[in-house]
């Protein structure tokens, strides 16, 4: 048994089972199929670790493979620390990372990390990492990222990671910041839809009921005696959609179903793309006065989402100085790569 073919073995696990293994058994739950299938990798790959008194493991780290460098910061956090490389900048798929300061002070680091697109124009101020970086550091610790700046000059977007080391002073660790993906071309708009006209909104009888779909959420209401769980009927989508208020967001049907006021909406590929939204009902003034409970389900594929918004009003009531308004947001670019950055955590600025 070499070192290449160890190191290929760890090359070609999946991070995502990775982790997920890892996280389930510091927690003491049951993982999923396809991460038992990646623990049992990593077992057979520990085995033969062990059996090399962690050499090849350890040489893998050195080499720059995460799936080892994740495997043994878990089970060896001092070896991992000191085995990593120092290396402030990557660039994958033509976009550069790069750690530009790390400010410390005690328990707490703050790290500014840049990206920038060297050949067109996927980074941009509505970036969103989308849950998709990893935050490595040795012992317990508590880490936030978000964007802070966006310099559209040189195409700069610039992310803040706040690290916290609970009760230890945190300098000198080390830490590695990975990012798989990220969305940008994110669309956020606030508009009103007077395709649906409340004077006339039609009586369903043709409904879905809560059996026959894959339910995936629900969401309450302040101030309402309406509660989601309360709801069993829905609207059946119609064949084309009644508005698109925006790219991966329609209104696909209306109606009052059992006395309250039911809207669909549909928001694409949200996996993917992160598409949501909201809406509620405005008075004459534009101000918003009634809200919704919603239940979301899957549509066929398991991709897309259907949004059913019920309002606590009915065909006795006045609904003539209302009008529906809704909040959407929708992403047009998905970019994948492998970005991952190592360092110290140690007062620095990177010179350009």
């Amino acid at each position: 048994m070499n070192q290449k073919y160890v190191e290929k073995m760890i090359s070609d696990m999946d991070g995502r089972y990775i982790a997920e293994s890892i996280g389930y058994a510091e927690k003491n739950k049951k993982p999923s199929a396809r991460a038992l299938k990646w623990a049992g990798r990593i077992a057979a790959c520990l085995g033969i670790v062990f059996a090399l008194s962690l050499s090849l493991l350890s040489a893998a780290t050195a080499a720059g493979v995460l799936p080892a460098y994740d495997m043994l910061s878990w089970f060896y956090p001092d070896i991992a620390e000191h085995l990593a490389p120092v290396n402030v900048s990557c660039t994958d798929n033509d976009i550069e990372m790069k750690v530009e300061a790390v400010y410390v002070h005690g328990e707490f680091a703050e790290v500014y990390i840049s990206m920038k697109d060297l050949t067109g124009k996927r980074v941009d101020g509505t970036m969103d990492l989308f849950d998709s970086y990893s935050i490595h550091t040795p012992g317990d610790q508590m880490g936030t990222c978000g964007l802070i700046d966006y310099d559209d000059e040189s195409g700069t977007a610039v992310f803040l990671i706040s690290v916290q080391r609970f009760g230890k002073d945190i300098t000198g660790q080390r830490m590695t910041f990975s990012v798989s993906r990220f969305l940008s071309g994110k669309q956020e708009i606030t508009v009103e839809l007077p395709e649906m006209n409340l004077q006339s909104v039609p009586e369903v009888t043709k409904v879905q009921r809560e059996n026959e779909l894959n339910i995936r959420g629900s969401g309450g209401s302040t101030g309402s005696e309406l509660q989601a769980e309360d709801v069993k009927e829905y609207l059946f989508p119609n064949e084309e959609a009644l508005v698109s208020p925006a790219d991966g967001a329609m209104v696909t049907a209306y109606g009052f179903i059992d006395g309250k006021l039911h809207i669909q909406a549909y928001y694409e590929d949200i996996g993917t793309y992160d598409n949501h939204g909201t809406l509620w009902l405005a008075d004459e003034n534009g101000n918003p006065e009634k809200f919704p409970v919603s239940v979301s389900f899957w549509d066929d594929e398991n991709k897309g989402s259907y949004e059913e918004y019920i309002f606590d009003v009915g065909p006795e009531d006045d609904l003539s100085h209302y009008s529906v308004q809704g909040y959407f947001v929708t992403c047009s670019n998905l970019v994948e790569g492998d970005w991952r950055v190592d360092f110290p955590i140690k007062n620095m600025v990177t010179v350009h």
